[in-house]
């Protein structure tokens, strides 16, 4: 009694606090449309409506959706309507608050708002494509048996010792030979925590649930026996015992049908969607390249002017002689020996 009194007192803070989260509420906002779910082309009335907050009317439609939402949330708890249609009246008020300051006009309010009618979108078509899709019996059938294929019959019932070096493995078998218990040693030397507790015991299981190496190693045993050399992993170094082994029996189809056909549509959908974009026009915009800051201009590394350039533009310092050209008549004359 406490738990479900704790429960629904909860309720109205959720609707409150998080209900204006609900990207279906936003996206209604969005449009300034009420939260009545179509009460406004037809007379609001006792059976159609739950409750009206200043004219706008909200559903019972809407009341009976989110009070079963709100009973799967609690864990199965039935919640009193009336606690709901609280938080649904202080929603509204909320909301039109919100539209009466024009906080839908504010830019990231905006965003958030596109953003969840977009959402709501997305899983409208995902789930009208799931509604209509279609596995047959055949196609179901053909899965189920490509995945027996798969499956590794055998399951195996062993234990293992971890060690940190090929050494301290060899350790290991060396004491193993001189009649020492697997158990005892996983117990005291493997750095496989559970060892501690069970002595290296793994139970049942499949070899595909292991690392290759292990499982590969453990294949070539009998019944019984122990690796004759220690087997390198991505953990470690093991030391392997197969205790037994038994034949496993795949699941009937009837009792993996489902799963299968859930499997086959969500294969489906994403063919849909690689068909979508194939026959779309798309164009990935690349942001231009910033331009730099008056600040990034003035400290940006300038160039150091050559030996005799002259820091005018163009222009160069005490240009030499041009041996091509001739020196003007009243020019001096210059011996070639000296500079």
């Amino acid at each position: 009694m406490r738990k479900q009194a704790l429960c629904v007192a909860a309720v109205a803070s959720v609707l409150l606090l998080f209900g204006c989260n609900n990207p279906s509420d936003t996206a209604q906002k969005s449009s300034s449309l009420s939260l009545s779910s179509g009460l406004a082309e037809s007379k609001p009335t006792a059976e159609n409506t739950a409750v009206i907050v200043n004219g706008q009317p909200i559903s019972r439609a809407m009341l009976q959706t989110i009070m079963s939402e709100m009973t799967q949330r609690s864990g199965g708890h039935e919640i009193p309507e009336d606690k709901v249609v609280d938080g649904l009246i202080a929603r509204e008020l909320l909301r039109q608050e919100a539209e009466k300051q024009n906080l839908a006009k504010d830019p990231s309010v905006a965003m958030k708002i596109e953003n969840a009618a977009r959402e709501i979108l997305v899983q409208a078509s995902v789930d009208n494509f799931r509604k209509n899709a279609s596995a047959t019996e055949d196609e179901l059938k053909k899965e189920y048996d490509t995945r027996v294929a798969a499956m590794k019959n055998t399951e195996y019932k062993a234990r293992h010792i971890l060690l940190d070096s090929e050494q301290a493995a060899k350790d290991i078998l060396a004491k193993l030979k001189k009649g020492a218990k697997f158990e005892e040693l996983a117990k005291t030397s493997s750095k496989d925590p559970s060892a501690k507790q069970n002595g290296g015991e793994l139970g049942w299981f499949n070899p595909q649930q292991m690392v290759p190496e292990f499982s590969a190693a453990l294949a070539t045993l009998k019944n019984g026996e122990t690796t004759q050399a220690p087997v390198k992993s991505q953990f470690g170094w093991h030391v392997i015992q197969r205790e037994d082994s038994r034949e496993q029996t795949p699941p009937p189809f009837d009792a993996v049908k489902e799963q299968i056909k859930n499997a086959l549509v969500g294969q489906k959908l994403q063919k849909h969607v690689e068909d979508l974009k194939a026959s779309a026009k798309i164009e990935r915009l690349a942001l231009p390249t910033p331009k730099p800051t008056a600040k990034e201009e003035e400290t940006k590394p300038q160039a150091v002017p050559a030996a005799g350039a002259s820091l005018e533009a163009g222009k160069t310092a005490n240009p030499a002689p041009n041996p091509a050209t001739k020196a003007p008549a009243d020019a001096p004359a210059q011996s070639p020996a000296k500079p």
